[in-house]
C-alpha cells in the first residue's frame, strides 16, 4: 500500500473489540489495560506509550519498534529514549520532516508525504518475538487549534493481540527500507 494512503488508525482500530472508554479521567489500571478502544487526549496517549517503551528498555527487547508522532519535532522530548532502544531493537520514527533530524543516531527516519493519512495518527508498535503491543490514535483535531496542545482530541485502539500487532507492523515493514533516509 501506497504509504500515502496508509492509514493505521483506518486498519487496526475495527480489529479491537469492545466498546470506546472516555479516558480523561481515566484510572492509570485502565491506562495499562492490554487491549482497549478509547478517546483521549495527549496525557493518556503518552503515558501509555511511555509504559511500551518501558517494556522495551526493561526487557530489553529485540525487534522492531515503530512510532509515529505525526511531525518530526513532537519526537524531540523522547529521543533519547528511542536512541536508548537502538541497543535492543530495530527502531522506526514516521512523521512530517519538519525539523532536521540526525540521522547518524541509530533511528531510521522515515518522512511522510504532504497529506498522508499517518500525518494525523499517533502510533507506537512493539513487535517482538516475546512482546506485542500496538497504540493507535487518529488525531480529531489537528495542530493549532489548542493553545495548550495537549488538549487535543485522539480515538483510537491499544491491543496485544499477536494477529493485531503483526498487521500493523506488516504495514509498515515494506516502508522501513525504501523511505529511510541516510545521512
Amino acid at each position: 500500500m501506497n504509504i500515502k494512503y496508509l492509514s493505521l488508525f483506518n486498519e487496526c482500530f475495527g480489529s479491537v473489540e469492545g466498546e470506546t472508554n472516555k479516558l480523561d479521567n481515566a484510572h492509570l489500571s485502565q491506562l495499562q489495560s492490554s487491549s482497549l478502544n478509547f478517546e483521549s487526549k495527549v496525557p493518556q496517549l503518552e503515558y501509555m506509550c511511555l509504559m511500551m517503551e518501558n517494556m522495551v528498555l526493561m526487557k530489553k527487547l529485540k525487534g522492531n519498534v515503530y512510532a509515529g508522532f505525526q511531525k518530526f519535532s513532537r519526537a524531540k522530548n523522547v529521543l533519547d529514549r528511542f536512541q536508548a532502544m537502538t541497543e535492543y531493537s530495530n527502531v522506526y520514527i514516521f512523521g512530517e520532516k519538519d525539523v532536521p533530524m540526525d540521522y547518524s543516531d541509530g533511528i531510521h527516519y522515515i518522512p511522510l508525504p504532504p497529506n498522508s493519512e499517518l500525518i494525523r495518527e499517533w502510533f507506537l508498535i512493539i513487535d517482538a518475538p516475546n512482546f506485542k503491543s500496538m497504540m493507535v490514535a487518529y488525531d480529531l483535531d489537528g495542530f493549532g487549534v489548542y493553545e495548550v496542545e495537549e488538549s487535543r482530541n485522539f480515538k483510537g485502539a491499544k491491543s496485544s493481540s499477536p494477529k493485531v500487532v503483526e498487521h500493523a507492523a506488516s504495514l509498515l515493514a515494506p516502508h522501513t527500507s525504501s523511505l529511510r533516509e541516510n545521512a
